[in-house]
Parts: C-alpha cells; structure tokens; sequence
C-alpha cells in the first residue's frame, strides 16, 4: 500500500530544519546586539548624569568658597578626584556620606580667572552710535528731542586699559571640568561655566588660592 501525501509529509527535512536554526540563530544574535547596546547607553547616561550633578555640586563648592573667603588677584587652577566627597569641611558636621568606591573613575579640574574685557578705544563714538541708534542708556527708545550723539569724547580722561584693569576685580570666571574614564577624545566629560560678580571689588591676598 503506497503511503499517502499527508503522511509523507508528516516531519520535517534536514533543510528545513537547518533553515529554521539559522534564523533562530540570526534572530538570538540581533537580539544579543540590541540588548548589549541598550546597557551600554544605560551605562554612558548614568555616567553621564553623575558626572553633571558632581560637575554642580563642585561649582556650588567653589561660589560658597569665594563668597565666604573672597578671590585672588592670581588666576586658580586646581584638579582632583572624589576621594573625599561628601566629607569636604563645606557641608558642616551635616549628613555625611562616603561614596569614593561609587565615584572612584570620576576626576575634577577647576579655573577661576580674570575676564580681560575688550573695551573699544573711543568710548565717545559708542556712545554716539547709541544715540543715533536711538536708544538710550538702558537699552529703551529715548525721548524725542535727546541728543546722545554729542557725547564728548571721554578716552582723554579714562583709557580702555584704565577701565578693564578696574573692571577685572568685580568679575571672576569660574569653569568646573569633570571627566570619566580615560577620556581620550574629550567626549566623557561634562563642563559648566559660572560669572561671579563681586559687587565691593574688594580682592582679598588670603582668598581662593591654588
């Protein structure tokens, strides 16, 4: 008796079966590939996080500094790591907490620096140019009838340099690097920068020093 159609096709080929594991295989490996990629930017986002909130908890550190102890005529350079964090003499006998194992890849690097200011040679000319501009000294439309392009010239009296000098004591640049790793092409790093404005001008020998 000759076996019927359905029951010869009752199992499967050796091909078909080859068939099957290679896409089997093919799917398990897109799989593997997405999931690793997953963790992967899990990891560089957490790393990135952490290194923004301790890039703002040094900035927070170095504003109080300079507020309480006042700034330097000399410019500030300083690099570390997180060793001490969350013992630094700032934070008072508060909650204190040790996580140098957790912060161990982390590194810091911190500026506080004079602003040169480029001042234009003819302060008299700007502020002519203001005026027919017709704006006046606070950025507003000035009244019908003001007449600001007849400003004297006042580089006679005051010079540029004069005035940057005197400026540069009320104006510090403060940039916090904070940076993971290796970081040899400079993309695991987070970077702020802060103008702090001190109202007396008063420079203080004993302040923030290297």
């Amino acid at each position: 008796m000759t076996p019927s159609r359905s029951h010869r096709r009752a199992g499967f080929t050796l091909l078909e079966v080859m068939v099957a594991l290679g896409i089997l295989t093919i799917s398990l490996l897109v799989l593997v590939d997405t999931q690793g990629l997953a963790v992967l930017m899990t990891r560089e986002a957490r790393l990135m996080e952490t290194g923004t909130e301790l890039a703002d908890e040094k900035m927070k550190e170095l504003m109080l500094t300079l507020e309480r102890e006042g700034w330097s005529s000399a410019d500030v350079e300083e690099e570390g790591d997180f060793e001490d964090f969350g013992e630094e003499e700032f934070r008072g006998d508060g909650l204190q907490v040790d996580m140098a194992d957790d912060l161990a890849d982390f590194h810091f690097a911190y500026t506080v620096r004079r602003i040169e200011l480029d001042l234009p040679t003819n302060l008299g000319d700007v502020a002519g140019q203001l005026g027919d501009a017709n704006y006046g000294s606070f950025g507003t439309a000035q009244e019908e009838g003001a007449d600001f392009g007849g400003m004297p010239d006042m580089s006679g009296f005051i010079q540029p340099e004069m005035l940057t000098e005197y400026l540069s004591d009320y104006i510090r640049e403060v940039r916090v690097v904070v940076w993971w790793g290796d970081n040899e092409d400079g993309t695991d790093q987070v970077e702020l920068v802060h103008h702090v404005i001190n109202p007396s001008g008063a420079v203080a020998s004993a302040g923030l020093q290297q």
